[in-house]
């Protein structure tokens, strides 16, 4: 566990009655960027909580650099940079404030980096925070947490509130930040299509584990099959193991599987079987597994 830059193994974490993380492990090596995927609810911002040492958690353990997420040192979390889709900032002080007050409990703070930021992304730093737009408010968050320089970024939806054209340069910062140094990202967000150019890596969150976890590359040799015929029982023994994702909808059998084992698959099925194919983009793929 120590060689990875964020782990969880069994890790469990419930609210009352329920059980949000459901022995889930995850392991993330140093300089991936990592897209957190899932539907509403599945737990996304409990597990990041959980592995910033935030949430304590039910079962299981869960590590970042190295060192329990419950027992962070000092220098650790200098380490480590979060943004939260709502930013708890102090809406009195104005934005330079703001970033002088956080840069006091940062061994690092690069003023000329949140300056250039805060300039071309048009931030007036002289303004109230509480009179900064929910926008302006997140950008001014992810400046104060990429001005820490952190070996490891976790973002929480931090873009929902941005516009296309702030989202486009928060993910092209992040990349160039990524091939200047080895920063390990793990970002959670439904725009997947932003995700896919930052990442490397996509985990789905669904029911409580990670469903699968794989390369971006990978997902996009993905196909989604579609069989039915007369016989719905014989449909159903059709799919082979390999298949990622199975459910039937609208009468049919669909599973998600990769491409090079659809032709010996359309071979070996009955006449009475009928077999559909597409290939269908990374985001709708991703979201099989969520529904």
């Amino acid at each position: 566990m120590a060689d990875a830059a964020v782990t969880a193994r069994g890790l469990k974490k419930g609210f009352g009655r329920g059980l949000v993380l459901d022995g889930l492990d995850l392991t993330i090596e140093p300089g991936e960027a990592v897209g957190l995927l899932g539907p509403n609810g599945a737990g996304k911002t409990t597990l990041l909580k959980s592995l910033l040492g935030l949430l304590p958690i039910d079962a299981g353990r869960c590590s970042i650099l190295g060192e329990s997420s419950s027992a962070l040192s000092p220098a650790t979390r200098a380490r480590v940079a979060y943004v939260p889709q709502t930013p708890g900032q102090f809406p009195w002080l104005s934005g330079k404030a703001m970033l002088r007050y956080v840069s006091a409990f940062y061994p690092v703070f690069d003023w000329n980096y949140a300056r250039d930021l805060a300039a071309r992304w048009k931030l007036a730093l002289r303004t109230p925070v509480g009179v900064l737009s929910p926008g302006q408010q997140q950008r001014l968050s992810i400046v104060r947490a990429l001005a820490t320089r952190p070996d490891v970024v976790v973002l929480d939806e931090p873009i929902a509130s941005l516009d296309p054209a702030t989202r486009i340069a928060v993910i092209d910062e992040l990349i160039r930040e990524r091939a200047r140094r080895p920063v390990t990202v793990l970002f959670s967000s439904h725009l997947i299509g932003d995700l896919e150019r930052l990442c490397s890596k996509f985990a789905i969150l669904v029911s409580g584990r990670i469903a699968v976890m794989d390369t971006v590359a990978w997902f996009r040799t993905l196909v989604r099959v579609a069989l039915e015929g007369d016989e719905p029982a014989l449909v159903a023994t059709t799919i082979p193991g390999s298949a990622l994702v199975r459910k039937v909808a609208n009468g049919r059998l669909i599973a998600v599987m990769e491409r090079a084992g659809v032709a010996h698959l359309s071979e070996t099925l009955p006449s009475t079987i009928r077999l559909t194919m597409d290939e269908p983009d990374v985001e709708t793929l991703a979201s099989e597994w969520m529904q």
